[in-house]
Parts: C-alpha cells; structure tokens; sequence
C-alpha cells in the first residue's frame, strides 16, 4: 500500500511541476505577443499647455510629447510663429527611453500682444516618413485692467511753440566757455613747449669735426690780443686746431708727432676714393710749419701777410680733406640706396612668390574641401545630427551591441589602437576582441564600440571598466582624465573629460566622453563617444548615439 501511495504521489509532483511549466511558457509567449504588438503600435503625439488664458504679453508653455519605439526617428518643427502666436523660445528636445518604448518631449514658449480669443494651430510632426497632426487648442488673452480711481488720468498738454517765450518753455542749457578756453591754453602750451624743444635739440646737436674746426678758426681769427702779445701761442692753436681736425675726421694720430712727420704723413695719406692731398696746398702747409716752428722755438715774429697765409694754408688743407671725404660720403650714399634698392626688389619679389604660394595653398584646400566633402569624408555635423538617413548596426558576438550611427563603424584591429608593448601583452588575457569605430575629429567626434570575451569567468569583471577606459584613452595622449560613474538600468555609464593632442594640427584640447557599458563574467560590451568639450553639434550627435545604445542578446 505504501508503494502504491508513493506511486501516486510521483505522478502527482510530475503533473504539478507540467502544469507550472506550461503556465510559464504561456506567460513568456504572452508577454512576447504583448510586447511585439506594442512594438507594432503606431506613434503618439499629443500637445500640452500650461494654461488657456493669459494677459497681453504673458507667455504659455506648450509641450509637444510623442512616443515612439527607439528606432523611430522624429523631427520636431522650429517655427517662429504658431498662428497668431509669437514663438519667443523653444527648449531642447528631451528624451526619456523605457524598451521598447521611447517618449520625446519639446517645450514651446508663446505669447501675444493683442487681446481676444485665439486658436493654436494644430503642429505638424514628422516621425520617420509619416506627419503626425496635434490636437488645436483654444486660448483667451485678456487685456490688462487699470484702475482709474487709485491712479489718476491726466490729459495731453499743450503744444508748445518752440520760437515762443513761454514761461513754461523748456530753455536750452547755457554754454559754457571756460572748458572751450581752457583747450586753446592746452593747444598753445603744446605747440610752445614744441618750439622749445626744437630749439633746444637745434642748439644742443653736436658739431661735425669740421664744424668744430670752423668754429675754432672763426674764434682764432677774431682773436687780435694773442697776435699782439704771444705769437707762439697764436701758432700753437693754429696747429692744435688742424691736428684735432686730422683725428677726429682722417681718424690717425697726428698730437705726438712733430711737424715734418706730421707733414710727410699728409703727402702719403690716400683717402678711400684714391685721392691724395694737393702738392700745392701741401707746400704751403710745409712753410706755414716751419714759421711756426720758429714762432714757438725761436720767438720769431712772422709779417702779418705771412700769418694770414699760414692761417688760410690750415684752413685750406681741412676744406680741401673735408671736400673729398664729403664726396666719398655722396659715393658712398648712392651705393647704399642702389643697395637698398636690389634689397626693395628682392623683397617684393619673395612676397610675391609667397603670396602666390599662400594663394596656391587655399585654392587647393578649397578645391581638396569640396571634393572630400562630395565624397562624404566632411559632412557637416548639423545634417549628421538631423538627416533621418542614420543607420542601426548590430556589432559583437553574442550578445551583440545595436547602435544608430551616422554611418556604419567599420571593423578595426586592436592593434591599430595600442601602441605600446605592455597593454598589448595585458590584452592576453582576453579570448577575443573586435573593435568597431568612426573616428573623425576633423567632424568633431569619434566613436568606438569593443568586444571583449575573457578566457576565464570574472566576477569582478566590471570594475576593469574604468582601468580599459583610463587605458584607451592614455593610447591617444590623454592627460587631466576625469571619469565619473552613473548606475543604469542594464549596465553602467562612465562620463567625463580629458586633455589631448591627437586632433588636427597636434594642438592640446579639451574633450568630453561619454560611454555605456555591459558586462558580465565572461564578457564586456564597452561603447564610447568623444567629442571636442564646449561643441554643442558633436555633442549632440555624442547624446544621440549614447541614447540608441541597447544589447541585443
């Protein structure tokens, strides 16, 4: 008997546990068929305001809402005017995704500055290839009530006539002389202190040699008292004066040397163009010479006829060396503008070559931008945000990573990321690895998805996320790595920002990154946005393909 029962008993267990079974299945295929109609639900819009009765000027809020699955692709309109309402604000469109179900909301702000009853158009919405109509909404603009018995009213005043001595006429403000003659005091000060200045520059300016040789004759020769007195000392300034004009103006010394060395000096002395002093000014220099000689050695008194020829012997041998050196000068000035100009015309040339260079250079740039840009390598980041063309791409294994992109990623080796040697032997850990990216920055942003399987199970495996992301980043220069952490429903998002030079012209800047990550034990699915920080396009386009991001198991 108890075999029997314990029989029964067995059967009864088998026919409990197939009846919860068949429960389960059902309710899996339930929720499947739920799930697949929802997913076949056509979208919603709808419109929202804030309120249905404003005062001149006051604004409403209008809320568009739609609701779609997360492939849908909406586009929200940007009107200036609704109807007869003004749009004075539109806020950015947000997105709140619950799989399969994605909501997309988008704030108007309105007003209207006239009084009456008015209707709010219905707004057309385009959702993929579809235009989803909104409901019209009516709304009341009051105009603004003045209270007559706490504020008076007052009425216009009189026309005042303005050539007219009324009383009441508002006179012009006096003008005020004093500030006008204070700046002709200002302008007469300056043009009197410029006057001085000139005169004392003119009157300070340092004397030529010759200059000074002049001046000393000139002295000398108004000077009767050393002709009557000391003939020697006359005779010794005549000669100090021509020996300090040799120094300072033929530059070789001539103080320490006695009159016939001086003298045979004179006769060999050539000066830069060749020339040579006058046989005939040198002979009368010899004679002027030995009178002096005999002046200062001998007391010798000289006839005044020969004192005025020794004076203009001195006086011929610096105009005459002062001739020739001022002639060298006008040589010499001639040469150096020729000089300066071959210098003028080489410039002009170079600048012409290399303005035709720089020219060469932009026109090329110009001519390689378009034939990039028609070839699709540059599309601008404004049409990749909004063109509906993305495309949604399943990348891994399984589970596989589904993303909306503006273009396909295409298929890297791990190789191509790494550089250096000792990352590359920590990838040995890994059983498989596929990376899949559109990489850029001329546009502004990258992206990256990464496939890693391990070779063993680990139970931490998501606390490597953080080290594979620091490491990623640290193969393209990163510095300054700020990463911050957010818990998701189905995985882990790290965000924040870097310094890096690995953009165009190898300049450092500051780039924000965001991610998504799924792991488990045996596996992680990483994908990574970057883009330039304080770029509100690539940012956008960033947020976008963030947002699309789902496993697919």
């Amino acid at each position: 008997m108890s075999h029997i029962s314990k029989k029964c008993c067995c059967i009864l267990k088998q026919e409990i546990k197939m009846k919860r079974t068949i429960k389960h299945t059902l309710y899996i295929i339930s929720f499947l068929l739920s799930a697949n109609l929802f997913a076949q639900k056509s979208p919603k819009v709808s419109v929202v305001a804030d309120t249905t009765a404003i005062r001149i000027g006051e604004q409403i809020k209008l809320r568009l809402l739609t609701e779609t699955d997360t492939l849908s692709f909406v586009d929200f309109p940007e009107p200036s005017s609704l109807g007869d309402f003004e749009v004075v604000e539109t806020s950015p469109v947000d997105t709140l995704t619950v799989k399969p179900v994605r909501r997309l909301k988008k704030d108007y702000y309105i007003t209207k500055w006239d009084s009456g009853q008015y209707v709010i158009p219905p707004i057309n919405i385009k959702i993929n290839d579809s235009i989803f109509t909104t409901d019209s909404l009516q709304v009341a603009v009051k105009s603004v009530a003045v209270d007559t018995i706490k504020q008076a009213l007052y009425g216009f005043k009189e026309v005042i006539d303005a050539k007219g001595n009324d009383a009441t006429q508002i006179k012009p403000k006096e003008f005020n002389w004093w500030w006008l003659l204070g700046l002709l005091l200002l302008i007469l000060l300056f043009f009197f202190l410029r006057k001085k200045r000139k005169e004392y520059i003119e009157k300070h300016k340092p004397l030529s040699p010759y200059e000074k040789a002049m001046q000393s004759l000139s002295k000398l020769k108004k000077d009767d008292s050393l002709l009557q007195t000391a003939i020697d000392k006359y005779y010794l300034q005549l000669t100090d004066i021509l020996k300090d004009y040799l120094e300072n103006e033929l530059h070789f010394s001539a103080k320490e040397k006695i009159s016939s060395q001086l003298l045979s000096d004179l006769k060999a002395y050539r000066f830069e163009n060749g020339k040579y002093f006058d046989a005939e000014t040198l002979q009368r220099l010899q004679q002027t010479f030995q009178r002096a000689d005999l002046a200062k050695f001998a007391q010798m008194r000289p006839l005044t006829e020969e004192v005025t020829a020794d004076f203009a012997a001195i006086q011929g041998v610096i105009d005459e060396s002062h001739q020739v050196i001022s002639s060298i000068e006008d040589e010499n000035a001639e040469q150096l503008a020729a000089i300066q100009a071959d210098r003028r015309r080489n410039r002009r040339i170079v600048y012409g070559f290399i303005a035709a260079v720089v020219l060469a250079f932009f026109i090329a740039g110009a001519y390689g931008y378009i034939f990039l840009d028609k070839k699709g390598a540059l599309n601008n980041l404004g049409e990749n945000i909004s063109i509906p063309e993305w495309v949604y791409n399943e990348y891994g294994g399984s589970p596989a990573v589904g993303i909306t992109t503006p273009h396909i990623l295409n298929s890297y080796k791990i190789s191509d990321f790494i550089k250096d040697e000792k990352t590359r032997k920590q990838l040995a850990a890994f059983d498989e690895i596929s990376v899949y990216a559109d990489n850029n920055i001329v546009k502004g942003y990258a992206i990256m998805e990464l496939n890693l399987d391990f070779k063993k199970e680990l139970e931490d495996a998501g606390k490597i996320a953080p080290l594979m992301i620091s490491g990623m980043l640290q193969q393209v220069n990163a510095t300054d790595i700020k990463i911050e952490q957010e818990e998701l429903e189905n995985g882990v998002r790290y965000y924040g920002h870097f310094t890096s030079d690995f953009g165009p012209f190898h300049k450092k800047k500051v780039y924000a990154f965001d991610s998504k990550i799924f792991s488990n034990k045996t596996g992680m699915r990483m994908v990574i946005g970057i883009h330039y920080q304080g770029n509100n396009d690539s940012k956008q386009l960033i947020d976008r393909v963030i947002s699309s991001i789902e496993l697919v198991k």
